[in-house]
């Protein structure tokens, strides 16, 4: 497998040095998705920071990559995770020694963790897989304090029952749509929550979105597909200053005031 150089996996230094204003930040894409030509065309318009969760190895790999080519005004933070979808063809790698060893040093340099969780909806491997998948990255977030993003589709329950397991690792729901009393139970262990493309279009959803206390709120696109698979036209990296404007209409804030919300957020859970 090429080898890249992931030194940059974590804050860039002028992030760190220059404390530069984010203005946008989208919390959970898919930038290996897209078609490459057409993303390094919208990066460079793009100002912010963008969260490049993966869904696997190579995924992680194509990830850093893209990281390591955009401009200094757009920040990209690749994560690593392995996605529900994808348990069956890694669960094995978690007992090979040679490819644990390459998955530790991801984990090690990858700022936070994701995307990982289980999917009783759409995702064809099995249960079991999922959830020992899911729990070797708990696991690791558990012992460290790393945070990580969470899927939960039509697994709610059993992925609330399993984090109890984990009560160090800082859990952050990726997209949550499930039932109410399991909400409530994230928010009172005060996991962090993503809303997204759908909020505009879910009265579900937004009621969730306005039982969140500000500190757990923070905003995504799940770009390249999750807006045109509800039927919309885009899926540009500046969809996220829509759902910035979408959101805070829904909770009667400014866009100012939204921004500043999410940036707090954001650095108190990757501080600078």
């Amino acid at each position: 497998m090429e080898k890249w150089n992931l030194k940059f996996i974590c804050f860039p230094l002028s992030l760190r040095e220059n404390k530069v204003l984010i203005m946008l930040i989208d919390f959970h894409t898919h930038l290996d998705f897209y078609n490459q030509t057409d993303l390094a065309a919208q990066l460079a318009e793009f100002s912010g920071t963008i969260i490049a969760a993966s869904v696997d190895e190579n995924s992680f790999l194509k990830n850093c990559e893209i990281a390591s080519h955009t401009p200094d005004h757009c920040h990209i933070i690749p994560t690593f995770g392995v996605h529900p979808n994808y348990a069956d063809e890694n669960v094995t790698f978690l007992d090979n020694p040679e490819t644990k060893k390459r998955f530790e040093k991801y984990l090690e340099q990858s700022p936070l963790i994701g995307e990982i969780g289980m999917d009783f909806c759409w995702s064809k491997c099995s249960v079991e897989n999922q959830e020992k998948v899911l729990r070797y990255f708990l696991e690791y977030c558990n012992k460290t304090a790393k945070p990580c993003v969470i899927h939960t589709k039509a697994a709610e329950q059993k992925i609330c029952d399993i984090l109890s397991d984990y009560p160090d690792a800082p859990a952050v729901i990726h997209w949550y749509d499930g039932p109410e009393n399991i909400y409530r139970e994230f928010l009172r262990r005060g996991y962090m929550q993503t809303f997204g493309v759908e909020t505009i279009r879910s009265e579900h959803l937004q009621k969730l979105l306005k039982m969140t206390p500000p500190e757990l709120l923070l905003a995504e696109t799940d770009n390249p597909d999750s807006e045109p698979w509800l039927g919309g036209t885009r899926n540009d990296v500046g969809l996220i200053e829509r759902v910035y404007n979408e959101i805070a209409g829904l909770l009667g804030m400014s866009r100012p005031a939204f921004e500043k919300l999410i940036e707090e957020n954001f650095n108190r859970i990757l501080p600078n």
